[in-house]
């Protein structure tokens, strides 16, 4: 079963910088895309257990650059690797946009075992 948690004020989600924040213990990214939808997935390269938050966000083609070892994932279809090294994707948890405490708010979807 799974939660959607409050996260950020939509207005606080950028298409230049990855938003860093935490939800339900998790750490996690919210970025926006070119056309301006949200996306959020989880903080850490699946290569070699480094924060993505440094990384470069390209808000045209969805995908998020490693700093570190420079490992290339396509938010946009399912935090699918498109170069190495890493070999495992990254996950990428459902977003919703509603009213919170008369604000836009991002929820984002958690699994409860998290």
């Amino acid at each position: 079963m799974s939660t959607f948690f409050a996260a950020l004020p939509a207005s606080e989600v950028s298409a230049t910088q990855p938003r860093r924040c935490k939800v339900d213990g998790v750490d996690v990214l919210l970025v926006r895309d070119a056309l301006g939808k949200i996306f959020a997935f989880e903080n850490n390269c699946s290569h070699a257990d480094k924060p993505l938050d440094r990384g470069v966000w390209n808000p045209q083609t969805r995908e998020m650059l490693c700093p570190f070892h420079k490992a290339v994932f396509d938010v946009g279809q399912g935090g699918l690797v498109k170069v190495g090294p890493a070999v495992v994707g990254l996950q990428v948890f459902a977003v919703d946009v509603r009213l919170h405490d008369g604000e836009e708010f991002v929820f984002v979807e958690m699994d409860d075992s998290n």
